[in-house]
């Protein structure tokens, strides 16, 4: 097996498979230009099991399954320099954090020569699951990519044939993930202002005593029919905010998204009353029209 790329994703993943016993593990990075970093890089690869080599080339000759964890700027020109060297059989799995049709490209480059790509998303932390954590991936040859490495220890899903349905799934959950890391860092902006920081982080708790899913079912259901009435509160929180010297990004923006919700008519279309679920939300959006019905949820029904 071998890595592009050897920054934490590679370290780790590296790490956690030849703790497991595989082994030969192969490492480039084109970090070796500096020579400070290229030697951190090849101890680095030794503490993780890896033998490291001095390119892409030599990576991608001697094993078969490729894994490339460079930047996601970086995925594409990886994909160029190893396709020249690439064969039947062998295995390229991109797990980048790439946009979708960066993946569609990468696929395009890799097919010709006969070796399977795979769009892969890193789903969870590294640094805690080594090489379990929960990978998705996506591509023709995903399925039997998931069972050889699964094989290996690894964790992967297949989420569809089409390359970019992973790392489309990785960049949705980001929206969610990294702004609520926003979100909270400008809360808590506030909350320090006023010495409330404890109490604002002990009533948001409130959000999840039922877990997370009725939070999401029970928030989008609300916004469905209770947004208009919240931009008001949210205006006000916007000039607390501004009061405080705190630049109020994310609370303006969230003013503009509970428009865009009291704008679509839901209060009328669920007759005042508070859908149960997200699902029935976005069943919501496709009867009046945001976009065509999905087949999936079509048939999940009402539940």
């Amino acid at each position: 097996m071998g890595f592009i790329g050897f920054g934490e994703a590679g370290f780790e993943l590296a790490r956690g498979l030849h703790s497991a016993g595989e082994a030969p593990l192969y490492a480039c990075d084109q970090a070796t230009l500096d020579p400070a970093r290229s030697l951190w890089l090849r101890n680095r690869a030794r503490d993780a099991g890896a033998v490291f080599l001095e390119s892409v080339e030599e990576v991608v000759k001697k094993a078969e399954i490729i894994l490339s964890v460079v930047t996601p700027e970086a995925s594409l020109s990886a994909v160029r320099e190893a396709t020249p060297h690439l064969r039947p059989g062998k295995i390229y799995l991109d797990l980048t954090s790439s946009f979708p049709e960066d993946m569609k490209a990468a696929s395009a480059l890799v097919e010709p020569t006969g070796a399977g790509f795979v769009d892969g998303a890193i789903m969870g932390a590294l640094s805690i699951s080594g090489h379990k954590v929960l990978i998705y991936a996506a591509g023709t040859p995903a399925e039997g990519a998931a069972r050889l490495l699964n094989q290996r220890g690894m964790n992967l899903h297949v989420v569809g044939q089409e390359p970019g349905r992973a790392s489309a799934i990785k960049l949705i959950l980001s929206v969610s993930s990294k702004g609520l890391e926003a979100i909270l860092v400008e809360t808590l902006l506030a909350a320090h202002h006023y010495g409330v920081e404890e109490q604002v982080v002990s009533a948001f708790h409130q959000f999840f005593t039922k877990g997370l899913g009725a939070a999401i079912d029970r928030l989008v259901g609300s916004d469905a029919v209770h947004s208009g009435r919240r931009v008001k509160e949210m205006e006000s929180s916007v000039r607390l905010l501004q009061n405080l010297g705190v630049d109020p990004i994310m609370t303006e923006a969230t003013v503009q998204r509970l428009k865009w919700s009291a704008s679509l008519g839901l209060k009328e279309y669920f007759k005042n009353q508070t859908p149960e679920g997200y699902k029935e939300v976005i069943r919501a959006w496709e009867a009046i029209g945001l976009f065509p019905p999905h087949p999936t949820l079509a048939r999940r029904g009402r539940g």
